[in-house]
């Protein structure tokens, strides 16, 4: 169930999402690629019922080339709208600093969870305070250089 909160904040999430992005195009990586101690990377995606192209920028942390990103929709218990579109299509783009490439989304497997969890604390421990907020186990996302 959506509570008033979660709608008010997911819906303040998507216009700060905006700002955040136009500053990091318009600076060209320059201006906005660190958030709450975290690394900024711009996730673009196709909706998957709106067939729209989207962007979402999110915290990242690097695991070899590939980029690992957390489904936390900011503390709200629903899955992430980016998340769910990769579910459904899993090839996006990212853009980090400015540089863009081709990346497929795979849900980090049980392995490597709690390693990659940990980093991602390291850089933000807000994601503990989510995971605490919400019922659902927040998922780890590894955005993988496309071949």
């Amino acid at each position: 169930m959506t509570t008033t909160r979660d709608r008010l904040l997911t819906t303040t999430q998507r216009h700060a999402a905006r700002v955040h992005t136009a500053l990091l195009r318009r600076s060209g990586g320059r201006l906005g690629n660190r958030f709450r101690g975290g690394d900024v990377v711009l996730l673009t995606h196709r909706g998957r019922r709106s067939g729209r192209t989207l962007t979402t920028p999110l915290l990242h942390v690097r695991d070899g080339e590939d980029l690992v990103v957390a489904a936390s929709n900011g503390g709200v218990d629903a899955e992430p709208q980016w998340w769910l579109n990769l579910q459904a299509d899993p090839h996006g783009e990212v853009e980090v600093r400015g540089r863009r490439w081709p990346v497929v989304a795979t849900q980090v497997d049980e392995a490597d969870r709690g390693r990659l969890w940990r980093a991602l604390m390291d850089r933000c421990p807000t994601y503990d305070d989510y995971q605490a907020r919400v019922s659902r186990r927040i998922a780890l996302v590894r955005l993988s250089p496309a071949r």
